[in-house]
């Protein structure tokens, strides 16, 4: 799921920056938060919660509180849909716009990739929109 979100993110000319929170470098992510217009959360559901070690991620972002304007979570699960609600839980001091979760029971299907096509497609007009809005803004 998220090497097809980010193929289809760079096919919407966004740069993508992918960190794998089991081997996560944690200097190397709390730099690139940085510049980062959106953060997307991805993890498998672990007995109703996120991978713990997405969750350690989540709370590096949680004290470090980026400037990041827009973010998303998406994941997999057996029989509980309830990860998305943990992590938002668990990053409740940061305050992003949230897109809508993208979650697949089991292995993703097609209707798991449209809905990341969706995902995608408003992560790029948000993320567009936003830059506009700021080369039309002036400076104070």
């Amino acid at each position: 799921m998220v090497d097809y979100l980010a193929d289809r993110l760079m096919e919407k000319g966004l740069p993508v920056q992918l960190f794998n929170a089991v081997d996560l470098d944690s200097g190397a992510l709390s730099m690139a938060m940085v510049d980062a217009s959106t953060i997307v959360f991805a993890s498998p559901t672990v007995l109703t919660r996120p991978h713990p070690s997405l969750a350690h991620a989540a709370a590096l972002v949680n004290v470090l509180l980026p400037k990041t304007r827009f973010a998303a979570i998406v994941g997999s699960y057996g029989w509980g849909t309830t990860m998305p609600d943990f992590l938002m839980e668990m990053l409740g001091e940061f305050k992003p716009a949230f897109f809508e979760p993208v979650l697949a029971k089991g292995a993703p299907r097609g209707d798991t990739f449209e809905a990341l096509d969706g995902l995608a497609e408003a992560i790029a007009q948000a993320n567009f929109s936003d830059a506009r809005d700021k080369e039309a803004a002036p400076l104070a």
